[in-house]
């Protein structure tokens, strides 16, 4: 798996707008959307590259795993919905085909974490598989999950099933 993002923090962060995600149902998300039990989520699109989302969480205790720290499960799920933000933010109807993580240390669940997620498929706008990588960081700035996504393409069939299934 290839390694942690860097990306200058606080730079980062502080050069970047909050967005709304795109996908059809995020109102409805229990991972980000605004009523998740588990976090609270600030999506932030880098002012300088589309390619990059800077999203700031807070960890509800509901997200709890390991005694203090959040679920395994909850940051796969938090990793798979933020990539989705960033495909879809920049016009890629898309769905994960596969995720893979790498644990580095665990996430407190009582402090603040940031995460850096990128696209690196060249093109993105043309091609059917989408490559996607994020970092979640905790507040010393220490990696704690590393995460690699691949992301398929849609055809307008298959986002039709979704836009009829959204409107219900």
């Amino acid at each position: 798996m290839s390694e942690s993002l860097q990306v200058p923090f606080d730079q980062a962060i502080e050069d970047s707008t909050p967005i709304t995600p795109a996908f059809l149902n995020w109102e409805r998300s229990f991972v980000s959307g605004p009523n998740s039990p588990l976090f609270e989520v600030e999506h932030r699109l880098s002012n300088q590259n589309p390619d990059l989302l800077i999203t700031l969480v807070k960890f509800k205790p509901t997200a709890e795993g390991p005694p203090g720290h959040v679920h395994g499960g909850a940051t796969a799920a938090l990793i798979d919905e933020v990539m989705g933000v960033l495909v879809w933010h920049n016009h890629n109807r898309c769905v994960t085909e596969k995720l893979s993580l790498q644990y580095l240390r665990p996430v407190p669940l009582k402090e603040d974490a940031v995460l850096f997620t990128r696209i690196y498929t060249p093109d993105s706008k043309e091609a059917k598989k989408i490559e996607i990588r994020t970092t979640i960081y905790n507040k010393t700035k220490s990696p704690c999950v590393h995460a690699q996504g691949l992301f398929h393409r849609l055809s307008e069939a298959q986002l039709e099933v979704f836009r009829k299934h959204h409107q219900e």
